[in-house]
């Protein structure tokens, strides 16, 4: 099996505000997460570098890891210098140096400060001349998390580049989405920006962005423990790239940036991982899906070639079948993207023209909006199915449309009439989805998005499922198991909007047994297949 010489540019350390007994966050955590990956080192900030201040994270995180070979240490800075809260000039270069510190990281969210030349140019002044790595991570990290996205100052970034163009930038943010295009203009603007891949969660991201701005300007990293390893490794080594790339965003990349003070980089450190516990881990540290394991079943995924709000490279029909292929997946239950943020029509006739084209790929839903009432609904149900469409899709949420409004009912009726699988991104209350569970017991009711709120309920009712997308934590996949049961839960890439592999990472990876990881990839599915939706 290939070592790519991973090298994990965003984890953390130390207990943080959110954490409770039982989750990973100190060193030999981090340490056996790396091992279980395959991931030969990584940068480390402390928690309390970007909750509290840096001065205690930064003393805190070089202590973790100064007999730590595998890790190296990432202090946070504020734009002030030369006050008793933080060094400035030759003592600050001075005191990175004597730590042996990697890069150096601004929290301009969390510390409500700008990236103007005024605010952060006199801190920046030494760790520019240096070549010190800096990383730009906007997001505040509150008592809600840091859970918004599209946060970074793409203009601030820019201007702050092209003012120390000898300084490393990078970026790294919790989740980009929207702001997509915004990323590709800055890459363009600057060529010392560089992109930490934890939080660009995009259909072949890692393939547009390498081919486009080229692979030396990303680096792989997990942003654990917020997240798992899996998804951004798993998103890395099934990326349809060649070697040299995925090597150096694997890890050459950071192990050059991280190279100020020596002057040289250091070749990947030589280390005996663990075995891989089954196939699927192997496939997540290699890339290939196994030829003895069953084909994935996806349950949760859109279709566009286009996406309202943001850009889906390579979004023809025929390069997400081949997509689906590279991955092992051998059919996945789809609706449009059109519907989701306008008008569901000619979303609907996109995903019939798909069944049309690759009915052995793809078992169409038939989207429908209940803000256009009952009788439109109804007759969008009817149109879908006379083109060969044989599922229902609803996203209330996104419509403005209440999630336990009375018109929902419209679209579980036809599931149950017509015996259909439903998915919903969210069916509200737990008691307002047992009346539907009750009173339409022949549809098969898939909540679109991970949650274990409705443990109780699929305790009561068989008939209903739900989808693992997103996993986010390091045991979030375990963690959905022994709420729910291996058994009820289905296989969700949520296709063309996220990666494949992003989804699959955290499964393969995950502390379960085989046979739960084949039933959720794929044999849940099937049989839900062989009895509902059928035509």
């Amino acid at each position: 099996m290939a070592d790519w010489g991973v090298f994990d540019a965003n984890c953390a350390v130390g207990r943080h505000l959110h954490w409770h007994g039982g989750q990973p966050q100190s060193a030999e955590d981090l340490l056996a997460a790396l091992d279980h990956h395959g991931v030969g080192q990584a940068l480390v900030l402390d928690s309390l570098a970007r909750e509290h201040h840096p001065q205690d994270g930064n003393a805190r995180v070089t202590a973790t890891v100064a007999d730590q070979p595998r890790l190296r240490a990432v202090w946070g800075l504020l734009p002030t210098v030369g006050t008793d809260e933080q060094l400035g000039g030759e003592a600050l270069l001075g005191a990175l140096c004597a730590a042996r510190v990697g890069a150096v990281a601004f929290h301009p969210g969390q510390f409500r400060f700008t990236l103007d030349d005024w605010c952060v140019d006199a801190v920046l002044e030494p760790v520019a001349a240096a070549g010190v790595p800096l990383f730009i991570c906007p997001n505040e990290f509150g008592p809600a998390g840091p859970g918004a996205m599209d946060q970074t100052d793409w203009s601030g970034v820019v201007a702050l580049c092209r003012r120390w163009p000898n300084l490393p930038v990078i970026v790294s943010e919790s989740r980009i989405r929207r702001s997509q295009r915004l990323a590709y203009r800055a890459l363009e603007a600057a060529d010392n920006l560089h992109l930490e891949l934890s939080g660009w969660w995009l259909h072949r991201g890692i393939e547009y962005l390498s081919r486009t701005f080229g692979a030396h300007r990303l680096v792989y990293g997990s942003n654990w423990p917020l997240y798992g390893m899996g998804q951004t490794l798993a998103m890395l080594t099934c990326a349809e790239i060649d070697d040299a790339d995925r090597r150096l965003i694997a890890g050459d990349n950071l192990r050059r940036l991280v190279a100020w003070a020596d002057q040289a980089p250091e070749p990947a450190p030589a280390i005996t991982f663990p075995p891989p516990a089954d196939p699927y881990v192997a496939w997540g540290r290699g890339g290939q899906p196994p030829a003895d394991e069953p084909a994935v079943v996806d349950c949760h995924g859109h279709l566009g070639p286009t996406a309202a709000h943001y850009h889906i490279p390579d979004g023809t029909l025929p390069a997400v079948v081949a997509e689906m292929e590279r991955h092992g997946v051998e059919r996945t239950c789809v609706f449009s993207f059109t519907g989701v943020f306008g008008d569901e029509q000619p979303g609907n006739d996109l995903v019939a023209a798909a069944v049309a084209a690759y009915p052995e790929r793809f078992v169409g839903f038939t989207l429908v909006n209940p803000n256009h009432g009952a009788a439109a609904m109804q007759a969008e149900l009817e149109r879908g199915a006379a083109l060969g469409l044989r599922g229902v899709k609803l996203i209330a949420a996104y419509h403005g449309y209440p999630e336990e409004g009375e018109l929902i009912r419209v679209a579980c009726a036809w599931a149950h009439e017509h015996e259909q699988l439903i998915l919903h991104h969210h069916w509200g209350s737990p008691a307002w989805l047992e009346k539907l569970l009750v009173d339409y017991p022949r549809a098969c009711f898939l909540t679109g998005h991970s949650t274990a709120a409705y443990a109780e309920l699929m305790r009561r009712h068989e008939h209903l499922y739900v989808c693992t997308c997103p996993l986010l934590g390091p045991t979030a996949a375990e963690d959905l198991v022994a709420a729910l049961g291996a058994e009820r839960i289905l296989f969700g890439s949520d296709l063309e909007d996220l990666p494949i592999a992003w989804g699959l990472g955290p499964l393969l990876f995950a502390r379960l047994s085989v046979s739960e990881k084949r039933a959720i990839l794929g044999n849940n599915l099937r049989g839900l297949l062989a009895r509902y939706s059928r035509g």
